[in-house]
């Protein structure tokens, strides 16, 4: 819980004080250093956002890669899939008279 007590207290003991005078780039220097802070925070949100998409394309991309469980070596693999492309060549997709 604040107290309120000391709360006003400070305030009154701040507007007591006599006003201190800032150096004429004070307030420059504090909205750069706010817009420096702002990218680092864009930069930050970017890269987060790159990685996560980076991880969820090759995650997805990774699991679409499944080899059928009856192939026993890669040979069989390699021979199927020449043979596919084999078939749906275009050459093959051009001969309508079949």
């Amino acid at each position: 819980m604040i107290d309120n007590f000391s709360i006003d207290k400070s305030l009154k003991l701040l507007g007591s004080q006599r006003f201190v005078h800032q150096p004429a780039g004070f307030m420059d220097g504090v909205w750069q250093r706010a817009g420096q802070l702002g990218e680092i925070a864009d930069r930050r949100r970017r890269a987060a956002l790159f990685s996560g998409l980076f991880v969820i394309g090759l995650g997805s991309g990774i699991s679409t890669i499944g080899f059928p469980s009856d192939y026993s070596s890669s040979s069989q693999i390699t021979y199927n899939d020449f043979v596919a492309g084999d078939q749906l060549s275009p050459a093959t997709l051009l001969n309508v008279g079949e």
